[in-house]
């Protein structure tokens, strides 16, 4: 069943990395917590991914936050790797975020690139 309202946490992982979760539809109704999570995990610098698994896709608010998170990444000598499933990875890749983000099939092999 899918979650009619999209949900957004963040974890850090005892190697340091940030894991900010994306849960259901990720659009305007969870900007305000997104914007909060996502761009705040960019404060420190250390490296941030966002994982997109059990998302069920992004509207272009959603997509407009991503990019400035990973910009800010950017900004800082960093990248912002994304967990996506195949249709969404595909269509991350067809947006202006694909010279600025490293996609990945799983968090097991986003986490595994430190």
């Amino acid at each position: 069943m899918l979650d009619l309202l999209g949900s957004v946490e963040a974890a850090r992982l005892p190697g340091g990395q940030l894991v900010v979760s994306a849960h259901g539809p990720i659009d305007g109704r969870i900007v305000t917590s997104f914007v909060d999570v996502l761009v705040g995990a960019t404060v420190d610098g250390t490296t941030v991914v966002l994982d997109l698994a059990d998302a069920h896709g992004l509207d272009d608010t959603a997509l407009a936050v991503v990019e400035v998170a990973a910009q800010l990444l950017v900004e800082r000598g960093a990248r912002l790797r994304i967990v996506a499933r195949p249709l969404l990875a595909g269509e991350l890749r067809a947006s202006s975020l694909a010279e600025s983000v490293d996609l990945h099939a799983s968090l097991l092999e986003a986490i595994a690139r430190d």
